[in-house]
């Protein structure tokens, strides 16, 4: 297999997006790497590591310590699958290398595992640290040994290897099936339907418990009676070896979980011999396909640069697969996510007496619905890399921005634009909803309104300083896009430092100035506008300058 080594190593070489390292870009993006590193990756690995200790110091006192971890386990595999199989089918067929590679002295096969050793490794690198804290959390509560050390280590890097292996090998089928449909919108919904799948059968294991809690979940994991483990034992069968070797400090138990882990990559070379080559022909062929000729002279009509401009901006979005996903649609988990909420609380005693709170004039509770609101702004609006991978989309055709007939000042703004008008509907929507929960007055949907799109504002004008500093222009295809490109990580620690800083000023200022709420809610909406403001006037300048030198 050196050959798939060798081709491992260049393809990982060539998916790193390459930072400045000298002067003072490197040192701005030093500082935005510890940034980065503090304020999203170990705040996230300690929140995973406590759920864990936590998970396992409940099960412990049920009798059963191990199915808490077995859970963590399955649910980790279960989005590893979800969110890596579109991944692992675009690196596998729709890559641009594709053409490159196939006429060099390289076997399928071997293309297949450099290829799928590059994904696995590029899509797990954050897990790693993820899964490195689940079981740091799990061994606090439940004990250290030696051979759990030991397969709490392994695990952390083999755990996402057998999803992994199970999305290329859908993807292998897949492609064999295109042959005939010659249509790849079967596989782009695969994922959807693979998620809504999992999601139905998480909510099934609650079937007949009286509800959808976190004690009935517990209860459920006591008494291995949980459907969704049940299952995923089946799906994911490496797993229960794992966790055989903790509850028994098995060396053998261990042996037998790397095996069986290895043995799913055996299958996929095995099928990838057959069947990988023909898949990349079937990729070809859909790739040229031949369209239906249509009377171009219809479609030519007049309009203004911004209007095309903002239209060519929706089309790449809607019309990649990647972008859709990742930049239009998760703006529809906001929404989703405060119903379920609600939903979830309508019988608890927090929600009720939140909103009584609320509709008896309690200040404090009016004070934290509206940073909330500010908080998860600041987070959709990064989130969603629109603006921080506004330059990177142009990919190979980046340099277009400076020769095509439009002013760099309307390219922007359609840029900026079209982040603005697909955020600020799915905020507004969450405003809507809590305003009709909490009963708000009517001024008060105004108000939230505005500050929401100064804070949406504000964080695409830092999201387009950022990529237009340094886009990510060498990508492979749409996901290496979004998933290479350093700047969208950069702009959600950036973002999430500023809403922290406003938040917190804003908590202080009320606290020890005597000001009541008017008073908060102007001072807030000035800071907020004042910000937005300044970011205007001097990011315009500085995107502006580096558009031309791009």
């Amino acid at each position: 297999m050196h050959n798939a080594y060798a081709l491992f190593r260049v393809l990982m070489k060539n998916s790193e997006m390459k930072l400045p390292k000298e002067g003072k870009r490197g040192t701005a993006y030093l500082s935005l790497g510890m940034i980065a590193l503090c304020c999203i990756m170990i705040p996230c690995c300690l929140v995973v590591g406590f759920v864990s200790y936590v998970m396992t110091e409940a099960l412990t006192a049920a009798g059963s310590p191990l199915n808490g971890l077995l859970a963590e386990i399955h649910i980790m595999s279960a989005f590893s699958v979800v969110f890596g199989l579109l991944v692992i089918f675009n690196i596998l067929f729709f890559s641009s290398d594709r053409e490159h590679l196939v006429p060099l002295p390289f076997k399928s096969h071997e293309i297949l595992a450099a290829k799928f050793a590059y994904a696995f490794w590029a899509e797990s690198m954050m897990e790693f640290m993820v899964l490195l804290s689940m079981f740091i959390g799990f061994f606090i509560s439940y004990g250290w040994h030696p051979i759990g050390i030991l397969a709490g280590l392994t695990a952390t890097f083999l755990i996402p290897l057998l999803p992994m292996a199970y999305c290329a090998i859908i993807s292998l089928l897949i492609m064999m099936l295109l042959r005939k449909i010659r249509n790849t919108n079967l596989f782009h919904h695969m994922s959807t339907i693979i998620l809504i799948l999992f999601v139905v059968l998480f909510l099934l294991s609650f079937q007949g418990m009286g509800g959808i809690t976190v004690e009935n979940y517990v209860n459920s994991l006591a008494n291995n009676s949980n459907l969704f483990v049940t299952v995923l034992n089946k799906i994911f069968y490496a797993v229960p070896f794992l966790i055989y070797s903790f509850e028994y400090n098995s060396l053998s138990a261990l042996l037998l979980y790397i095996i069986a882990s290895l043995l799913s990559v055996g299958v996929l070379l095995f099928l990838g011999k057959y069947l990988y080559q023909p898949g990349l022909y079937t990729a070809a062929a859909l790739g040229s396909a031949k369209k239906k000729a249509v009377d171009i002279d219809r479609y030519i009509v007049k309009r203004s640069h911004f209007r095309a401009c903002l239209q060519k901006e929706w089309l790449v979005l809607t019309r990649t697969k990647a972008y859709s996903v990742n930049c239009l649609f998760i703006n529809l988990l906001w929404p989703i996510a405060i119903l379920i909420f609600l939903y979830m609380g309508r019988n608890k005693e927090t929600l009720p007496r939140l909103m009584a709170l609320y509709q008896s004039g309690n200040e404090k509770t009016a004070i934290f619905l509206t940073l909330g609101i500010v908080a998860v702004t600041f987070l959709a609006t990064a989130m969603n890399s629109l603006a921080s991978t506004a330059f990177t989309r142009e990919g190979a055709h980046l340099s277009l921005i400076k020769y095509i007939p439009v002013q760099y000042r309307t390219q922007l703004y359609a840029k900026a634009a079209i982040s603005v008008f697909i955020t600020f509907p799915a905020i507004l929507s969450c405003i809507i909803i809590l305003g009709a929960v909490m009963q708000i007055p009517p001024l008060y949907y105004l108000y939230y309104s505005l500050i929401s799109l100064a804070v949406i504002v504000l964080t695409t004008v830092i999201g387009l300083v950022l990529d237009s500093t340094h886009p990510h222009d060498s990508w492979d295809d749409e996901y290496s896009a979004l998933r290479g490109n350093l700047n969208s990580f950069f702009d959600m620690a950036l973002v999430m430092v500023i809403s922290i800083l406003i938040i917190t000023i804003s908590l202080l200022a009320y606290e020890f100035i005597p000001i009541g709420l008017t008073v908060f809610h102007i001072l807030l909406s000035a800071v907020l506008l004042a910000a937005t403001v300044i970011s205007v006037i001097f990011g315009e300048k500085k995107i502006i300058e580096n558009m031309k030198s791009l």
